[in-house]
C-alpha cells in the first residue's frame, strides 16, 4: 500500500460485516447497495462455481470499476481510460459451517476520489431486470422516453438511470420485435399486415427504396367524403435516414382533422413530391374529384408539383409559417422598441379586405420601416410581392 498516492479513501469499514446470505445473488446484491450508498461502483472482476473439477470453489472476487490497468492497443490509436489500479479487494465465499455466504474485505481503500453522485454513472446507470420490464410496458403504451424516466424513477426511487439508457433499451426491444428484417422490410411488414394502401419505388439499378407512400383504409374513405381541404407539410430529422417525411392531412365539415396519409421521399425536388401527388390522387374513387384547397408552407417545389398534379386546386399558404418567418426577421432588422409595432402594422396587411385597404396597409408599413430596408425588402420580396393573394385577405 506504500505506492498508494495522496488521495486516499477508505470504505472498509461501509463493507465489513458478520452477516451471512444465502444466496450469491443475495450477496451481489447487498454489495452493490452499499456501494451505491458510499458511491462506490463495485464490480465482479472474478466468479468461479464449483464443479467437482480440481481447482474449481465457489467464490466472488469484487473489486472497483477503476481497478486494474489501461490496456493499450497495438493499433497505437489513443483512447482514455478510467482505470487507475485502484486496490479495493472483497472476497465472498461459502461459509466453512455451511451456513451461507460471508463476505471478506480484502482492501478497503481507494487511491482515486470518490464522485458527489453516481447519477449517469454507464455501471450503475444499467437497468435491473424490472426496470426493463417496465420500460417495455410502457414502450408498447408508446409513452415517451422522458415520461418513461419520470415513471422508472417514481417506482424505482433508488433508480439513477438516465435517458440514454431507456433511448438503448427501447432500440434493443426494437430490435428484437424486428427479428432478421432490416427497417424498411418491417415497416412494410407493418403496413401489410395493418391492411394500408400503400406504394413504393426503388432505383432502376438496385433495390434501394426511393419512396413509400401510404394510407389507411379509413383515411381514404374521409378523403373522399371529405375532399375540400388538404394540408400539406414535411417534417425533418425524425428518422434514422433523416429522410423527410411528407404528411397529409383532411379537414372535416365540422373543421375536425384527419390524417390521409404519409410518405418518406428521398428528397424534397419537384419529381418526388410529383410521385406522392399521383399516388394520392389515385386514392380518389372518382376520377375527376380534387382538392379544393391545398395549404403548404412556402416549398417551392412541392407547390410546383401541386400546379403540375392539381391545376384545378387552389394553393394557399399557411398564415402561422409566414408569420413566424416575418417575426424572426423582424427580430434581425429592427430595434426592440419598435418590433410590435411593426409586428402589429404587418398583421393588418395580411389581413387586408380588399385591394384599397392593402394599399394603405402596406404603406403605413413602408413608413414605419423606412430605416429597416433590410425587414421591408424581405417581406416584400419574399411573400407579398410573389404570394400575397395565397395569404392576404379576411
Amino acid at each position: 500500500m506504500e505506492n498508494l498516492p495522496k488521495i486516499c479513501v477508505d470504505t472498509t469499514d461501509a463493507f465489513m460485516t458478520t452477516e451471512r446470505f444465502g444466496t450469491r445473488e443475495e450477496v451481489i446484491r447487498w454489495i452493490k447497495e452499499v456501494g451505491i450508498d458510499n458511491k462506490v461502483t463495485v464490480i465482479i472482476s472474478r466468479s468461479d462455481t464449483e464443479t467437482g473439477k480440481r481447482g474449481r470453489s465457489n467464490k466472488i472476487i469484487f473489486g472497483c470499476d477503476k481497478g486494474g490497468k489501461h490496456k493499450i492497443s497495438d493499433s497505437g490509436t489513443q483512447s482514455a481510460s478510467k482505470k487507475c489500479g485502484c486496490p479495493f479487494k472483497i472476497r465472498s465465499t461459502p461459509a466453512k459451517d455451511g451456513f451461507g455466504w460471508k463476505i471478506d474485505v480484502k482492501c478497503g481503500l481507494h487511491n482515486h476520489g470518490l464522485p458527489n453522485k453516481l447519477e449517469g454513472h454507464s455501471f450503475i446507470g444499467r437497468l435491473t431486470t424490472d426496470e426493463k420490464q417496465h420500460v417495455a410496458d410502457l414502450a408498447k403504451r408508446h409513452v415517451a422516453p422522458r415520461n418513461i424516466l419520470l415513471s422508472l424513477q417514481d417506482k424505482f426511487p433508488e433508480n439513477v438511470t438516465r435517458i440514454t439508457q431507456v433511448y438503448k433499451h427501447k432500440s434493443v426491444i426494437e430490435k428484437e420485435i424486428r427479428g432478421p428484417r432490416s427497417e424498411i422490410q418491417h415497416l412494410f411488414k407493418l403496413i401489410e399486415d395493418a391492411g394500408y394502401v400503400y406504394w413504393s419505388r426503388k432505383n432502376d439499378d438496385s433495390e434501394v427504396v426511393r419512396e413509400i407512400f401510404w394510407a389507411h383504409s379509413d383515411s381514404v374513405k374521409l378523403l373522399n367524403i371529405f375532399p375540400i381541404v388538404l394540408v400539406m407539410d414535411s417534417t425533418y430529422k425524425t428518422n434514422k435516414y433523416r429522410q423527410p417525411l411528407f404528411e397529409i392531412v383532411g379537414m372535416t365539415s365540422t373543421e375536425l382533422t384527419f390524417t390521409v396519409g404519409f410518405a418518406y421521399m428521398e428528397s424534397e425536388q419537384t419529381e418526388n413530391f410529383c410521385w406522392v401527388l399521383e399516388k394520392l390522387k389515385e386514392l380518389f374513387v372518382k376520377k375527376d374529384m380534387c382538392p379544393q384547397v391545398i395549404l403548404t408552407d412556402r416549398d417551392l417545389a412541392l407547390m410546383k408539383a401541386i400546379e403540375v398534379v392539381f391545376p384545378n386546386s387552389i394553393n394557399l399558404l399557411c398564415r402561422f409559417h409566414i408569420n413566424k418567418n416575418v417575426g424572426a426577421k423582424c427580430k434581425q432588422h429592427v430595434v426592440n422598441d419598435l418590433q410590435k409595432t411593426i409586428d402589429t402594422l404587418w398583421m393588418k396587411v395580411v389581413w387586408a379586405s380588399d385591394e384599397v385597404e392593402y394599399g394603405q396597409r402596406l404603406h403605413q408599413l413602408e413608413q414605419a420601416c423606412v430605416d429597416y430596408s433590410g425587414f421591408i425588402n424581405y417581406v416584400k420580396d419574399t411573400w407579398l410581392t410573389p404570394h400575397r393573394h395565397r395569404f392576404v385577405g379576411p
